[in-house]
């Protein structure tokens, strides 16, 4: 944008002259403004944009302090393990003077955790039977539960694999890359992709099942973002219960993905944002997303729209206050009823200002859905455990930028859904890739 500090300059300029470079300056500014609205936005929450968060915390009566570890934090101290493995390390020379002459005056113990230098894989030939039954005349393969009947990749292998695509996050180059620094095997980013398809293919009855546990869930937390796929815009959905999460990838954001996950009378509770299509859910009983509301409030910087805001934050806070003790279910509908009205009251107020007016009617839209959580014990007023589910999600995105298949959605859904459902249930999660692959594959 230029800028003019020169009152000369700007008298030697035609009327002409002036109204174009005002007419640049403002095309300028405006591109600028839709820039950052892509990244702060009632949308975006702040943990997604680092650069915007300020060095410390801003809460009233907290001393300001750099981040640090959490409390409790176990530090990088381990306990030593019992071995008979040992050592002895002798002294040869000084390495001051490089004299060979002195005494040993004392010891340091230690104890070192180390992997062998080379570890490479194990090529092994089977020999499988081919049998007959001699009742129903049914030709089978021999099995022993540890040896996948298809494929050159043992489940050792393939758990390594999704571990490292998964769980550390690795593109299929580089994750070829490592494999064959580190354990001297040769494999082509392909056989990677190979392997992960198989496991996904390994997953699906168990993904199918977690889809059934999902519809049956009697609270749920519900989001979604934008993921390419061959060029174009789809969806991610994130359906999370209190144990499972599911991953559904599909090229809407309409009703028809709510319905075909969780069917037309879906019962439950369902924590969401003010996303239209959530309103197909006529039969469930929503709470709408304070964080998302209290976001679109703060962006309001009139004096009405500050005030606005501040009434808004203080009934948010009173949420907390409530629901930090416990309620019998009379007093929860009571504070409801009470809520409710104190809303309607402030929407009523502040919908006179028209820059407030965007806000009020996004409230009003949804006026019975705002205090779900008052009346129903153990529902989040946010919708923030499905953005926090959702988060992996968006660091793949960063990552690899776009889907290359529609089969690659398929592989990705089935096993980051499944991988997270095991962490959410605080299970083995090598333990369970190797019990699924086994009894899928073997």
């Amino acid at each position: 944008m230029k800028a003019y500090c020169d009152k000369q300059e700007l008298k030697k300029k035609s009327k002409d002259e002036l109204v174009d470079d005002l007419y640049d300056s403002l095309v300028e500014i405006d591109k600028l403004k839709r820039e950052l609205r892509k990244y702060k936005n009632p949308n975006t929450p702040p943990s997604a944009n680092q650069h915007l968060k300020p060095a410390f915390s801003k809460i009233i009566d907290v001393k300001p302090h750099k981040r640090g570890a959490p409390l409790n934090h176990e530090g990088t101290t381990r306990a030593k393990k019992e071995t008979t493995n040992c050592r002895h390390i002798s002294g040869t020379e000084c390495p001051g003077c490089r004299s060979k002459s002195f005494e040993v005056i004392g010891q340091k113990l230690q104890q070192q955790e180390e992997i062998p230098p080379d570890i490479q894989p194990a090529a092994v030939n089977i020999a499988r039977d081919i049998c007959q039954c001699n009742a129903c005349h049914l030709k089978f393969f021999a099995r022993d539960n540890q040896t996948p009947i298809q494929g050159r990749f043992g489940i050792n292998l393939m758990v390594l694999v999704i571990f490292l695509k998964f769980i550390v996050r690795g593109v299929l180059r580089k994750t070829a890359s490592f494999l064959e620094a580190s354990f001297a095997l040769k494999l082509a980013p392909a056989s990677v992709q190979a392997i992960i398809e198989r496991a996904a293919k390994a997953g699906e009855a168990e993904y199918t099942a977690l889809k059934a546990k999902i519809r049956a869930a009697k609270l749920l937390y519900i989001d979604e973002t934008s993921f390419r796929v061959l060029g174009l815009n789809w969806w991610v959905w994130a359906f999370r219960s209190d144990t499972d999460l599911l991953l559904v990838i599909r090229s809407s954001r309409g009703n028809n993905v709510l319905e075909e996950i969780l069917g037309k009378g879906y019962a439950g509770i369902v924590v969401c944002d003010c996303w239209r299509a959530y309103d197909f859910l006529s039969s469930a009983i929503l709470q709408r997303c304070w964080a998302h509301l209290l976001r679109k409030s703060k962006e309001l910087n009139s004096v009405a729209g500050r005030h606005f805001h501040k009434k808004l934050a203080a009934l948010f806070d009173e949420i907390a206050k409530f629901n930090s003790t416990e309620k019998s279910g009379k007093q929860r509908l009571r504070k409801y009823g009470q809520m409710t009205k104190r809303l309607r009251r402030i929407v009523a107020y502040y919908s006179r200002y028209e820059e407030c007016e965007a806000v009020t009617k996004y409230i009003g839209f949804h006026m019975e859905s705002w205090f779900t959580c008052i009346k129903i014990a153990g529902v989040q007023p946010t919708n923030n455990y499905a953005e926090q589910a959702i988060r992996e999600t968006v660091l793949v995105r960063k990552i690899i930028g776009a889907f290359r298949s529609v089969k690659g959605t398929k592989t990705y859904e089935t096993l980051a859904s499944l991988l997270a459902t095991w962490q959410y249930q605080k299970l083995d999660i090598k333990k369970e890739l190797q019990r699924m692959l086994s009894a899928n594959l073997c």
